[in-house]
């Protein structure tokens, strides 16, 4: 468990400190993969519920095998120049559909390497 936390709060940080690095603006755009939370399967379509501000975006991929879906979430900065957004973190839902329901495949989350158990 304190290895999952540090890689939790390790990618935001990485991020920050990146945005700070480049001014913030749209042309350095950054993104960071960043645990999993809150897994949920529902047939094909696979849901987790990262935290994200109002200035950024997240994304989840899979990459699909005979025996193991790996899961990729991925956070980055949509923030523009000039631009007002909410620096308040909330959890949304991000989605993303599989060619095969999860079945008997075993679930990786491919920033931290280790085998989740999805709720559903």
């Amino acid at each position: 468990m304190h290895r999952r936390l540090s890689y939790a709060l390790a990618a935001p940080l990485f991020l920050a400190v990146g945005l700070a690095l480049t001014g913030c603006d749209r042309r350095a755009a950054q993104e960071a993969s960043v645990p999993l939370e809150g897994l949920l399967v529902q047939g094909r379509v696979v849901t987790t519920t990262p935290a994200v501000n109002g200035c950024e975006a997240a994304r989840l991929a899979a990459r699909e095998s005979d025996s193991t879906v790996s899961l990729t979430l991925r956070i980055r900065s949509i923030y523009r120049s000039g631009q007002k957004c909410s620096m308040i973190m909330g959890r949304w839902r991000i989605s993303t559909t599989l060619r095969e329901p999860v079945g008997d495949r075993s679930v990786v989350d491919a920033t931290t390497y280790e085998t989740v158990r999805p709720q559903g």
